[in-house]
């Protein structure tokens, strides 16, 4: 599925609590991240081969796993990650909810966003 698809999916009132869950405290963010949603909602995706691969992933100096995706798969502008397909290996226990809310999280933080989305970004990477 193409991450613009799995946003179209659900409405951000049903994603921010997943988000708050997966990492707790961003609730105190909540403006800023719902502008970054409202803005990719309002873009047209750019046709990419290349994907958001959600795999289980070593903790760097420790014996745990977690699921996530490169961070690579976000470093690239808005528009462009709108238009890759999301997928996931298997065994990864993540819902699309989930993989919505992180692939949003991420976007934010670290992808190259619009200058509409500049002084949310400057919030966020002030966050405490």
């Amino acid at each position: 599925m193409k991450l613009m698809t799995l946003l179209q999916a659900y409405n951000f009132d049903e994603l921010m609590p997943v988000i708050n869950d997966m990492f707790p405290g961003t609730s105190k963010y909540r403006d800023q991240l719902k502008q970054g949603y409202d803005i990719m909602l309002t873009m047209h995706p750019v046709a990419s081969k290349k994907a958001i691969r959600y795999v289980k992933m070593k903790q760097p100096n420790s014996e745990f796993y977690y699921f996530g995706a490169l961070d690579s798969s976000f470093n690239t502008t808005w528009e462009a990650a709108l238009g890759k397909e999301v997928s996931k290996d298997k065994g990864v226990d993540l819902d699309d909810v989930e993989i919505l809310a992180n692939c949003l999280v991420n976007l934010c933080l670290q992808g190259k966003y619009p200058p509409a989305f500049k002084q949310a970004h400057d919030i966020l990477m002030k966050a405490d």
